[in-house]
C-alpha cells in the first residue's frame, strides 16, 4: 500500500470514529484538501471536530480547561492572519 492509500485510510478511520462518538453534531470533512491559504474558509465547527481528533488521539482530558483553550486557539490560529502572525512569532522568539 503506497502513502497516499495508507493516508486515505487513516482519515477514513478518524471520520468515522468522530462520526460515532458526535453522532449527529458530526460535520463531513470538506471534500476537496484545503491549502494554507484558505485554512479561514473552515467553519468553526470544522474547526472544533479537529479539535476533539486531537482531543482523542492525545488522550487529553479536555479541549478547553483551566487556562487551556485548544478551541479558541486552534480557530484563531486557522483564521485570523494577524493573530497566526503573532504567535509564530511568539513561536520563533521562544525556539531553542
Amino acid at each position: 500500500m503506497n502513502t497516499r492509500q495508507e493516508k486515505q485510510r487513516s482519515v477514513d478511520a478518524i471520520c468515522a470514529a468522530l462520526k460515532e462518538y458526535r453522532q449527529e453534531s458530526y460535520i463531513e470533512p470538506p471534500v476537496e484538501r484545503i491549502g494554507h491559504g484558505d485554512y479561514c474558509e473552515l467553519s468553526r465547527h470544522q474547526i472544533d471536530q479537529g479539535v476533539i481528533a486531537l482531543v482523542h488521539a492525545c488522550n487529553l482530558t479536555a479541549g478547553s480547561v483551566g487556562d487551556v483553550d485548544l478551541y479558541k486557539l486552534i480557530r484563531f490560529y486557522l483564521q485570523d492572519d494577524e493573530a497566526r502572525d503573532q504567535m509564530n512569532l511568539i513561536i520563533m522568539q521562544t525556539k531553542k
